[in-house]
């Protein structure tokens, strides 16, 4: 192990080592640790090393690499119990990402179809979110209304990645192939101007995951006519060898070593399926509007206790 990685472990380590301390529980089989350290590094006092783990990806091409790296951040960015206010729409981008490295199954344990419609949310989840379950879930009551919303969501003046994304979505409906092809590149492109780490603007996820949805979606006759962006943040390799690896293995690209190996569990663990409550609905505070105490919004706490109950 180099150096830096020893850094990093020793950097956790210490984390880890406060967190059962603080807790004075027994061993990290006791559910109450598994929640203190699933929600430690949902608030990302346990963190990945994903700038450097990308790095080293960006040496080789080695795609099994950048598979497992791009399921296991995605599946750390999944954990439960920090707050976010939004409902089923929150976790959109990681979506993509699960379509990305061929984890369809969390895709739909974020977006699972018995909730119904979003509404609560930043404009593009919800467009975007209510678009992808129709689709994928062939939909027929909630796809008029997607569709309509995501057309009236590309005339506006969000930002271009985002209206790029939703026009793909339409031309995917419409397996419009050229459009596709044109509105990928576009999400690239504009991914670029957004407000990104320089490390996820290496490589443009979600464009990967749209890539990788129309693969699910369209017969592979029609798939195979759409054409790859041609831009730094979006690989061609990698792409290729997803479009012929369709299940791919899910494994972890950084597997901890003891006293740590539980974060392996976590991170290997069933993600949390969405669960969304009214947090507000029997509040007497005057400032809550009676909007606000309508809203849905992710049960953060109550994914993490089932979440732990599963692994």
């Amino acid at each position: 192990m180099d150096l830096e990685k020893s850094q990093y472990i020793e950097r956790l380590i210490v984390n880890y080592e406060e967190i059962i301390t603080r807790k004075k529980l027994g061993t990290v089989q006791d559910n109450e640790v598994l929640k203190a350290i699933t929600r430690s590094m949902s608030f990302g006092i346990l963190e990945t090393n994903y700038d450097v783990w990308l790095d080293e990806c960006f040496l080789h091409e080695d795609w099994q690499k950048w598979n497992d790296l791009i399921f296991q951040q995605m599946r750390h960015d999944l954990l439960p119990g920090c707050e976010g206010g939004y409902d089923h729409c929150r976790n959109f981008l990681n979506a993509l990402e699960a379509l990305a490295c061929g984890d369809n199954e969390t895709m739909e344990r974020i977006l699972p179809s018995e909730l119904g419609v979003t509404k609560n949310g930043y404009p593009f989840y919800v467009v975007m979110s209510n678009l992808l379950m129709a689709m994928w879930y062939r939909d027929e009551i909630l796809l008029p209304k997607a569709l309509e919303a995501a057309v009236k969501f590309v005339g506006t003046k969000k930002p271009q990645w985002e209206r790029s994304g939703a026009a793909f979505l339409l031309s995917l409906h419409k397996e419009d192939v050229k459009a596709m092809g044109m509105h990928l590149q576009n999400v690239c492109s504009g991914y670029m101007r957004a407000d990104f780490s320089k490390a996820l603007k290496r490589l443009c996820l979600p464009a990967h995951g749209l890539y990788s949805l129309a693969q699910n979606i369209l017969p592979t006759e029609i798939f195979q006519q759409i054409k790859m962006p041609e831009h730094k943040s979006f690989s061609q390799g990698f792409a290729k060898w997803r479009n012929e690896n369709p299940q791919p293995r899910l494994n972890l690209y950084f597997e901890y070593p003891a006293p740590l190996e539980v974060i392996n569990k976590i991170h290997m663990a069933p993600v949390a399926k969405s669960i969304i409550s009214q947090p507000y609905i029997h509040s007497d505070n005057p400032y809550h509007s009676p909007q606000l105490k309508k809203k849905w919004s992710l049960d953060e706490q109550a994914m993490l206790i089932a979440f732990v109950e599963n692994m």
